[in-house]
């Protein structure tokens, strides 16, 4: 009981769609953070349909791309997005520590973090009208699974900083098999998409560049700005993900 718990207490948290069991209990926290890449498997094969269902209207191509964009950013109610621009913010401040911490969790808009979303939505936006025709279904259930994961291990395995909100979850013990349960879930997704993609290597291709991308933007963030954040782990989902769309514009 207290997985299905966990997983609608990740749905109701990281996604915008309505959830079908609202119920929270505090002590599961961890596990629902452990439950993202299930989270992303419902994000990705809802992802697939939207894009049969583009082709199947026969939408041009440019709508077809901003449609796709605007769904994987939309669908968590921006709020990875959200954490990008604020590590941004803070990072290329280049100010002392207690500063960039300060400027991470101020809610006023900097120069940096509009600069680097424009670029984040340019970067997504191009690579996914040069990948449109030749994108898989296996692909699109694949990216958000394996850049969630990611995040969520971010959160599961450093120690946060002072102001995070996973502070008092980080002292729970066992915290090693939520990371194990997290990585078996992406493993399985990985394998299952595999399978089914005509171009099983282009698949695993884009989930490896995917997760070392998120892996590299995880390490980087939490030494600019001193330890682990909900911010930061939105920003390692979008580093991850752009990683991956770009992978798959390039092969």
């Amino acid at each position: 009981m207290k997985f299905i718990t966990a997983f609608f207490m990740t749905w109701g948290n990281f996604m915008v769609l309505p959830c079908p069991h609202k119920k929270w209990d505090g002590k599961l926290k961890n596990l629902m953070l452990a439950l993202l890449p299930a989270a992303g498997a419902v994000i990705g094969l809802l992802w697939a349909a939207l894009y049969w269902l583009l082709l199947q209207l026969d939408i041009p191509l440019l709508l077809s791309g901003f449609v796709m964009m605007f769904y994987i950013f939309a669908v968590c109610g921006f709020m990875h997005m959200d954490g990008f621009m604020d590590c941004n913010d803070a990072i290329l401040s280049r100010r002392p520590l207690e500063e960039r911490q300060r400027i991470l969790k101020d809610s006023t808009v900097g120069a940096f973090a509009v600069v680097t979303v424009a670029f984040l939505l340019l970067g997504w936006f191009s690579a996914m009208n040069t990948a449109f025709y030749q994108l898989s279904y296996a692909e699109l259930f694949l990216l958000p699974v394996i850049s969630r994961g990611m995040g969520g291990f971010g959160v599961l395995s450093y120690k946060p900083i002072g102001h995070s909100q996973y502070v008092e979850d980080y002292k729970q013990p066992e915290r090693a098999k939520y990371r194990a349960g997290l990585f078996l879930q992406m493993a399985a997704a990985a394998a299952a998409a595999a399978l089914l993609s005509e171009t099983p290597w282009r698949t695993l291709i884009c989930a490896g560049v995917t997760a070392a991308a998120a892996f590299v933007a995880c390490a980087y963030a939490r030494k600019q700005l001193g330890g682990m954040s909900g911010d930061i782990a939105g920003y390692t989902i979008c580093v991850g993900e752009l990683a991956g769309i770009i992978t798959l514009a390039v092969l």
